[in-house]
């Protein structure tokens, strides 16, 4: 899987401050007062602790949850997390019911007084990518360390997403602790293999509740963050929040041609061809579709200026301008359209022999609003019907749909971001890869993608790749952010 949605997003919206110019006052996002949600806070969550998290988040980084390609992993690695989880948190363990599903996918309920409300779902994934070969001595820290350096604790998963993970714990026994007591029951849902497509983890847990009439309230799962400087005419952090995510399909596209001797080369011969359709949909792309950033350009229209405040406010009345403005940056383009890339080019056994047939495999993400059938149709009728259109098996899945923005779990949510991070804008946006919170779509009410911690350029630069970190100043707001989210949405300060 490519880098995770935050880091193609937060760029994307860079890219918006140098293609449009937009220059801004810090902006702030609304209060939870200003959206209406009447929230109180019936816990004391200065008595948080924070080194128990960092504490926690150090041991969670150490075992090597990595899951390959072709789904291999270690089973004593997620063993050893699951020991620890069992270890530090005994509340946890103690209070809720712990399922698991396919050896280490997790599925713990802590069950609520009302059976009639609907639960909420928090997602966080135990896998991580590996470590590219050869990269271990460029890391600040060994990768599977997880040393503190000058204020960030560094490792594989710190941020994607054993940060959230352990976050999302350690806010449960805090509030077990402090004697809470859920009015509305609440979920943990932790897959062991996100990375990898999350087809024997997040997919068989929804299954499960699917079968068990479970309709949660709202779910949420990483897929956002706070943007802090990625948009350098901005001086507010920008509190990204994803409500729908882009669909992927694999196509394999066939030239044929008259193969032969190299000395005596057709004029048409299959890699021809192919380069052709290569090119030709270079040049055709899928059609934009910029309602897709519409929520986004909403949220930030308060924030800018004159004209710009203008436009971003009207997208549909600007969309031809809007989107050429955007075509000119891949990172905006691939936000407003469906995008397809050569990734795999496969012909020829021999210098001078010309292959009778060649292939490319395009890697394809459909924005919502197209579908895998429209792009199939786009490509055909671009290059043609000389060139053979393959879906490779197993590699198609459909955009999600869009969740709510004026719903009360909307509210919910980006009131607590706003208690939490009272200086960030919240921008609501489509992710461009995948979650496993896709499974619950139409299972659950709203599908929400958040993470609550900061991320720069150097944070973004580290997913995925040589020094992934989170800052240590951000465990507080952590665990504060699920403390509060969970008090808030399960009804606590109903409780006696």
């Amino acid at each position: 899987m490519s880098k995770k949605a935050v880091v193609a997003t937060a760029g994307a919206v860079a890219a918006v401050g140098v293609a449009i110019g937009w220059k801004t006052s810090r902006g702030r996002t609304r209060s939870t007062a200003d959206q209406g949600s009447e929230t109180r806070d019936p816990f004391l969550i200065d008595d948080i602790d924070e080194e128990r998290f960092l504490a926690s988040l150090r041991e969670a980084i150490s075992c090597r949850t990595v899951v390959f390609d072709d789904g291999t992993y270690d089973t004593d690695a997620f063993d050893a997390l699951g020991e620890m989880l069992v270890e530090r948190y005994p509340r946890v363990h103690a209070e809720l019911d712990r399922e698991t599903f396919n050896g280490h996918s997790l599925l713990y309920t802590w069950v609520g007084s009302d059976p009639r409300l609907d639960p909420i779902v928090l997602m966080a994934h135990q896998d991580v990518v590996p470590v590219e070969e050869d990269t271990e001595t460029q890391w600040a820290a060994p990768p599977f360390a997880g040393a503190t350096l000058e204020g960030r604790i560094y490792g594989r998963g710190s941020l994607d997403c054993k940060g959230p993970l352990i976050a999302i714990f350690e806010a449960v026994e805090f509030l077990l602790e402090q004697g809470a007591e859920p009015v509305r029951t609440v979920y943990i849902v932790s897959g062991h293999d996100e990375e990898v497509g999350g087809e024997n983890g997040a997919r068989v847990i929804a299954q499960e509740l699917s079968s068990r009439g479970v309709s949660p309230w709202f779910v949420l799962d990483e897929g956002g963050a706070v943007a802090d400087g990625v948009l350098p005419a901005v001086v507010a952090p920008i509190a990204l929040v994803g409500i729908a995510e882009k669909g992927s399909m694999s196509l394999k596209l066939t030239a044929h041609g008259e193969g032969g001797h190299s000395s005596i080369p057709p004029r048409d011969s299959a890699i021809v061809r192919l380069a052709g359709a290569i090119g030709a949909l270079d040049a055709s792309p899928v059609p934009a579709r910029i309602d897709a950033l519409t929520p986004l350009l909403d949220a930030l229209s308060d924030h800018l200026p004159g004209v710009l405040g203008v436009l971003a406010a009207k997208p549909r009345a600007a969309a031809s301008l809007l989107s050429r403005v955007f075509t000119r940056d891949v990172q905006m383009d691939a936000l407003q359209r469906t995008t397809m890339v050569p990734t795999i080019i496969e012909g020829g056994v021999k210098a001078n022999v010309v292959p009778q047939a060649a292939s490319v495999t395009l890697n394809v993400r459909i924005i919502p609003g197209d579908t895998s059938q429209s792009v199939i149709e786009h490509v055909r009728s671009v290059v043609g019907e000389e060139i053979d259109v393959e879906v490779l098996a197993g590699s198609s899945t459909e955009a999600s749909g869009f969740s709510s923005i004026d719903s009360e779990g909307w509210e919910t949510l980006t009131g607590v971001i706003g208690e939490v991070f009272p200086d960030a804008i919240v921008a609501p946006y489509v992710l461009t890869v995948a979650t496993d919170s896709r499974f619950f779509e139409g299972l659950s009410g709203d599908v929400y993608r958040f993470s609550p911690f900061v991320v720069d350029a150097a944070a973004l630069r580290g997913l995925h790749g040589t020094d992934e970190f989170i800052r240590t100043g951000d465990a507080r707001r952590a665990v504060t952010f699920f403390s509060r989210l969970i008090a808030v949405a399960a009804r606590m300060g109903d409780s006696p």
